[in-house]
């Protein structure tokens, strides 16, 4: 029978207790064995944790880890398959039943926060801290309360073809472009129908979403003559028979044929890549394109994958330290090695393995150029009316007769109230 050290619910106590541990070892000396062993007892404890398909195994290694070193817990586990995009909606529909660890995107932390959802992350935390860069501390923080444990840079980069590229040429889009790859080839190839994607002609040319720091809800400027020069560039490049959407992954299968040059995409697509194209794939970031008569280097948003726990929780205690024991750099290494997901943790991002590696190089280099998605409430506003004028911009529906027209109800739409 293991030996336990205190319990989970004592969450008030603990402080206190914390400050008494000096002064009071003499006493808990002499009080006897019955005094030492309720000191150490064991709770019971059961987490419901989801994770992606493709991390259970990871995760199921991961928590056996941390129960051999919690004697303190007698932990059972049920670990089910939940995406990192529909956690947060499953939280919010049925919190009782939600799991009590769950993978949600930055971006969306301040919203469940606000709402009441999160359990601020504080148990232990401390002991990757200060490896966590800036951008990722405010991504999780709201009031100044962390909520979340971020371990991946969440962003995309460009993919391209060595065969088909030289790397001075893939600094450019223009030069991309320009470029005459042959018959039945694409040059380049992006989702401008996906609003997480058509955002890097915006803000890399000025473009502002809820002001400079991401956090007025009443500020975008998307419409502004910038904002209109960006929408004249997608529309152009809607219209140029040398750019293919990436619509269901078709612009990828063509990549990997070696039928497109380049295209967008992150971490997660360089298993593929790697297996199809082999030496010929090159990653890195972004180019630069020229928008409104002048060179501006495309920026897009960069958000982090992140560890939460629920509000409600009954083992808050336990699931705090298990969230942080997830995200610190043992578990981020056997993630990155595992599944390719690259460490944010200053010390794993700067290491040789992680440098020897082109594609995290290029999303660190991208994540650097990239802003910090909004974690706003209000940034739930921003998905679908962004995603409606790309469809437009795609389509035909919006031109450059009407552009300014569509982008001054995109940018009512985003700062207005469609969720409040």
């Amino acid at each position: 029978m293991k030996l336990k050290k205190f319990t989970a619910l004592m969450l008030g106590a603990m402080m206190l207790a914390g400050a008494f541990v000096g002064c009071g070892s003499a006493k808990e000396e002499s009080a006897g064995a019955k005094d030492q062993a309720a000191t150490e007892e064991t709770q019971d404890v059961t987490l419901k944790i989801w994770v992606p398909e493709e991390e259970v195994e990871i995760t199921d290694a991961m928590v056996k880890k941390f129960d051999e070193l919690h004697d303190e817990f007698n932990i059972t586990y049920e670990i089910a398959v939940v995406g990192i995009d529909e956690a947060p909606a499953n939280l919010e529909t049925d919190a009782d039943t939600a799991a009590d660890i769950f993978y949600t995107p930055s971006g969306g932390v301040a919203d469940l926060a606000n709402k009441g959802l999160l359990l601020p992350i504080v148990k232990d935390f401390e002991t990757i801290q200060d490896e966590l860069p800036e951008s990722a501390l405010n991504a999780v923080t709201v009031d100044d309360i962390t909520y979340a444990v971020p371990f991946s840079p969440n962003t995309f980069f460009m993919y391209y073809n060595k065969d088909l590229y030289t790397e001075d040429e893939v600094k450019s889009l223009d030069t991309m472009m320009a470029k005459d790859l042959g018959e039945g080839k694409y040059n380049f190839g992006s989702k401008m129908t996906d609003s997480w994607y058509t955002e890097m002609y915006f803000l890399g040319n000025d473009g502002t979403l809820f002001g400079e720091d991401g956090q007025d809800p009443t500020d975008c400027s998307f419409n502004d003559a910038n904002g209109l020069a960006a929408g004249e560039y997608l529309i152009d490049l809607a219209h140029n028979p040398k750019y293919i959407e990436d619509i269901d992954g078709v612009a990828g299968s063509e990549f990997k044929n070696g039928n497109c040059g380049a295209v967008t995409s992150g971490a997660w697509s360089a298993p593929e890549f790697r297996e199809a194209l082999g030496d010929s794939l090159g990653a890195v970031a972004l180019p630069t394109a020229t928008i409104g008569g002048k060179e501006v280097q495309l920026s897009n948003f960069v958000d982090f994958k992140t560890i939460t726990v629920k509000s409600n929780t009954q083992y808050p205690l336990a699931a705090q330290q298990l969230a942080v024991y997830m995200g610190n750099a043992e578990s981020c290494l056997t993630r990155y090695q595992e599944q390719g997901d690259i460490p944010v943790l200053e010390s794993l991002a700067s290491s040789e393995e992680i440098q020897a590696d082109f594609v995290a190089v290029a999303l660190n280099a991208q994540a650097a150029k990239a802003t910090n998605q909004p974690s706003i409430p209000k940034m739930g506003d921003y998905w679908d009316p962004m995603k409606a004028l790309g469809e437009g911009i795609y389509y035909g529906d919006v031109t450059k007769a009407n552009l300014q027209e569509q982008l001054d109800a995109l940018v009512d739409s985003i700062t207005g109230t469609l969720t409040e």
